[in-house]
């Protein structure tokens, strides 16, 4: 090895000390001690004549002192030298070989680590601490089996360990050895029935193992014999998930009882009762979490969520409007925005907008935002040109930027642009079902059908629940009166994949049409109309269906909506020549 650099001072004064070991050795050397022996040669006689090589303490003594003097000041690799020196003076020092493992998993150097501890394993058999950590590195590296091995050899040692009974119980569970953990930790409990541990283990276990009683007992003794937060929130997690609702409650208020200020409690307790759909109780436990809040800011922006869900829009905008002034929050600037558009303020809505930062986790929703609002205002173009500056701009958009823009060129009927962008979107996107979806629906403007099948069903070899693109085809296969029994089979499973869509409910109802299942295509119809009721092509699909069920009364009725919905004249036109007809 090299010798160490920069010792300095204070390895001018070990020198001396180490002189001063050897000196305090010569002093007790017999008259058959060679005077020029090197450190760690010294020889001794044995009675039958043997030589054999006897470890130098002072020799190994000066090592350690160096190297924990290099370890304390952080010099890692000098430390890391100076104990392998001592180990070869004292090969056998069980000090040593404990010490240099621990610096050297302090370094990350847990391959090294191991191979020493190993090392001081065999050497010494009894070593459970050496054991115990070798243990935690195969459970870092992923090494269980042999991390339970070191622990069943400590429990030969000391069998009733419990720290080691419960480290292998666990290691167990992580396996999915559930029956062989569970008799290990009721053991446990059969020699000490107030284990905390191996309560709190075995109702992890009955939770893993779907036991959902005995997970609660376990929890319950567990919390009676240590009760502690944590503990209450775990309780309080698990009855959540079995949507045991009150129990979660109960566990809350208890915390809160215990800790009134403890917000994680607070936000539970508002969590569960948002789901039981408990907005009042929610609103009151926010109003005194607020009061004791070191960030009130985040509890008023609950409360704005709260009243959303109540659509008390004016009362969640008063909220956001002090936040954005004071704080200048910006999830509460892009929330007061959506407000405003939903008011129809789009000016308003625009300006907030604009205070967005551009490094902001809401920026990108807001950018959408703002195209949303040009398309309102009929500013296509500016629309474009916005996504485009971003686009520009950025190294990496996400896949929807391309495939808005792509729809704005689309409306506008400049396809050559729109399939520029889409073209340019596949190289960056190739699996994008948003781009390919968008590609589709080109090809389908410009009258290309057969092609934007095509590209449909390329898009479902990706992503076969892609319930858009399951409705185009089946819609385009009714329309043209072809494969109606494979255009049904796709619009169905579009329909449950997304029942509550009324352009899919208004695709069924026409496959049923085009099948002559009359009777089934005004139900699905009038579903559609349900959920969809502004649509003119929707009521144009009912008045097709009266009319050839000769109802004309029907029929006049819903072509006459369905022409006063149209804004284009020309279906208008088509829709009175229909009344005219009937």
């Amino acid at each position: 090895m090299n010798v160490m650099k920069n010792k300095g001072l204070f390895t001018r004064l070990f020198i001396l000390l180490f002189s001063l070991l050897l000196c305090s050795s010569c002093t007790k050397a017999t008259n058959d001690t060679p005077l020029h022996q090197p450190p760690g040669s010294i020889e001794e006689k044995t009675p039958d004549n043997l030589t054999v090589q006897l470890p130098d303490s002072s020799c190994s003594y000066f090592y350690l002192l160096w190297g924990t003097h290099a370890e304390n000041n952080r010099r890692y690799e000098e430390a890391e030298e100076a104990y392998e020196k001592a180990l070869i003076c004292d090969p056998d020092s069980s000090h040593i070989l404990s010490r240099l493992p621990i610096l050297l998993l302090r370094m990350g150097k847990h391959h090294g680590a191991a191979k020493w501890l190993r090392k001081a394993i065999k050497q010494f058999p009894e070593d459970i601490q050496s054991r115990i950590i070798l243990a935690r590195i195969y459970i870092q590296t992923g090494d269980i089996d042999d991390a339970i091995t070191l622990y069943q050899e400590i429990l030969a040692i000391t069998p009733e360990d419990e720290t080691t009974l419960l480290r292998v119980a666990f290691l167990y569970s992580k396996q999915n050895r559930f029956t062989e953990s569970e008799q290990i930790l009721t053991k446990i409990l059969t020699a000490n029935p107030d284990s905390f541990y191996a309560h709190l283990y075995l109702a992890r276990l009955a939770k893993q193992t779907k036991k959902k009683k005995l997970a609660t007992q376990y929890y319950q003794e567990a919390l009676t014999l240590n009760w502690s937060v944590e503990l209450a929130l775990e309780v309080a997690d698990y009855h959540g998930t079995t949507k045991e609702y009150q129990k979660v409650e109960a566990q809350y208020h208890d915390i809160l009882k215990k800790h009134p200020d403890d917000k994680h409690a607070g936000l539970g307790l508002v969590h569960i009762y948002l789901i039981q759909d408990k907005e009042e109780k929610a609103l009151e436990v926010l109003t005194q979490l607020q009061k004791s809040s070191s960030n009130p800011g985040e509890i008023e922006l609950i409360m704005a969520r709260v009243y959303l869900r109540q659509n008390e829009f004016e009362r969640a905008a008063t909220i956001l409007q002090t936040l954005v002034e004071q704080y200048s929050i910006e999830e509460a600037i892009y929330m007061l925005a959506v407000i405003r558009f939903q008011q129809d303020k789009l000016l308003d809505a625009a300006q907030l907008l604009q205070k967005l930062d551009t490094e902001s986790e809401f920026y990108e929703d807001g950018l959408y935002l703002q195209v949303r609002i040009l398309i309102e205002e009929k500013e296509l173009t500016k629309g474009i040109l916005l996504l485009q500056e971003e686009i520009n701009s950025k190294k990496i958009v996400p896949a929807e930027m391309y495939s808005l823009l792509a729809s704005l060129y689309n409306e506008l009927r400049m396809f050559d642009d729109g399939y520029k962008i889409l073209e340019t979107a596949m190289k960056l996107y190739p699996d994008e079902t948003k781009i390919l979806f968008e590609y589709g629906l080109l090809l389908e403007k410009e009258h290309k059908q057969e092609a934007a099948i095509k590209q449909m069903e390329k898009l479902l070899l990706l992503d076969p629940d892609h319930a858009e693109a399951l409705n185009y085809i089946g819609y385009t296969w009714a329309d043209m009166g072809i494969k109606l029994d494979q255009a049904l089979q796709y619009i169905i499973k579009a329909v449950e994949l997304k029942p509550d869509n009324g352009y899919i409910r208004d695709s069924l109802g026409w496959v049923y049409y085009q099948m002559g299942t009359l009777d089934k295509a005004i139900l699905e119809i009038n579903k559609a109309l349900k959920l969809q009721p502004s649509d003119p092509y929707i009521h144009e699909h009912l008045g097709d269906i009266y009319s050839k069920l000769g109802n004309s009364q029907k029929a006049k009725i819903a072509y006459k909506t369905a022409q006063d919905l149209f804004q284009d004249k020309v279906k208008q036109k088509q829709m009175q020549l229909r009344i005219d007809a009937l």
